[in-house]
């Protein structure tokens, strides 16, 4: 029963029993309307991807590929690699989805080199992969790698564990004025 300036105001019966079946019928169509268990989204699928990685040991957070024209054979792969075990990964290999070859650099006195030791990720904890720095280099690949494109890498770890970093998208990025030993040329 409602109040309204002194006096009562009555509501029939079946006006209270339509408003309560029309909540349901609100509700049913709601639950109709959202995403179901069948077909993810992009972001479940995205989640999914990131909880495969977390379940396997290992996960690449911000990570990009630099974007390239077809005047440039190389290029490279940045982001966080974050170990989440309780042992060093230590990563001696990468290869991907591009037909091109694949190696692990480091910097080192501002020039540019193959990393014979490989990269190694502490026990939980991280491996910043960036300009001036540790990352992983895209070789003798002359087509282009256009922003907004997505690739495939895959790190291969001293134990034989493979960890495949999938959906790695392009950006353009500034260049990084390093110098290359071996004339890699830039990234």
């Amino acid at each position: 029963m409602n109040t309204t300036v002194g006096h009562t105001v009555r509501r029939p019966k079946s006006l209270r029993a339509t408003a309560v079946a029309l909540m349901g019928v609100t509700a049913l169509g709601l639950a109709a309307c959202s995403p179901s268990e069948e077909e993810p989204s992009e972001q479940t699928a995205s989640e999914s991807q990131t909880a495969e990685n977390a379940a396997e040991g290992l996960t690449f957070e911000e990570a990009y590929v630099g974007a390239k024209g077809t005047d440039k054979d190389m290029t490279a792969v940045f982001g966080k690699l974050v170990n989440n075990t309780d042992k060093e990964i230590h990563i001696v290999s990468a290869s991907g989805s591009l037909d091109a070859k694949y190696e692990l650099h480091e910097v080192v006195d501002g020039v540019m080199q193959e990393n014979p030791e490989g990269l190694r990720i502490p026990s939980g904890g991280e491996l910043e992969l960036k300009p001036g720095g540790d990352h992983i280099m895209i070789m003798d690949y002359s087509e282009e790698i256009a922003a907004g494109d997505d690739i495939t890498v895959t790190l291969k770890a001293e134990d034989g564990t493979e960890y495949e970093l999938k959906d790695i998208p392009a950006r353009v990025q500034q260049s990084s004025h390093e110098h290359y030993g071996d004339a890699h040329g830039e990234h």
